[in-house]
């Protein structure tokens, strides 16, 4: 019969070897995601030489500006994963992707979505209408105003006919 404490030094020896073993696996290497031609994705540990990583005798460059930190491997407890810098590549260039502007491409598929819709110009400026940047019509502001206006213009017509005098 096992233990108790023998089971929790066991399950310690087995954490601390899974540790030590991903630290010296990650050492001296760099987790690259390459886009392949059939738009796919592989993800793998790459040996670091320099400013450049190699990759299926492939060399692509390193900007530390384009590297991100990542932890490796996925799908592994917090406990056990390490800290492993990260770029992404496109198979045929040797420039890493810029994680940032990845998405801000001109067209998205809200615009063409929009686009498509034989309504979306008065969808547009029904949307601006209400925002509040459209030109709506206040009557409880715009009656007060239009009815003093038209008692001056009255009076002005009264006074110069003569039908009221001061």
């Amino acid at each position: 019969m096992v233990s108790p404490i023998g089971f929790l030094l066991t399950l310690i020896l087995v954490c601390l070897v899974l540790i030590g073993y991903n630290k010296v696996r990650v050492r001296g290497k760099m987790l690259c995601y390459i886009v392949k031609d059939d738009k796919s994705v592989d993800g793998k540990l790459c040996r670091l030489q320099d400013d450049f990583v190699i990759y299926e005798n492939r060399g692509y460059d390193v900007y530390p500006d384009l590297v991100r930190v990542a932890r490796f491997p996925m799908g592994w407890p917090w406990i056990l994963q390490e800290l492993v810098p990260t770029a992404l590549y496109d198979e045929k260039d040797a420039i890493p992707l810029d994680w940032i502007n990845l998405g801000n491409r001109l067209e998205s598929s809200m615009n063409l979505r929009s686009a498509l819709d034989e309504n979306w110009v008065r969808k547009l400026v029904h949307e601006a209408a209400t925002e509040g940047g459209g030109f709506r019509f206040n009557w409880r502001k715009i009656l007060p105003i239009a009815l003093m206006a038209i008692g001056a213009i009255g009076l002005v017509v009264l006074i110069s006919s003569g039908a009221l005098k001061f």
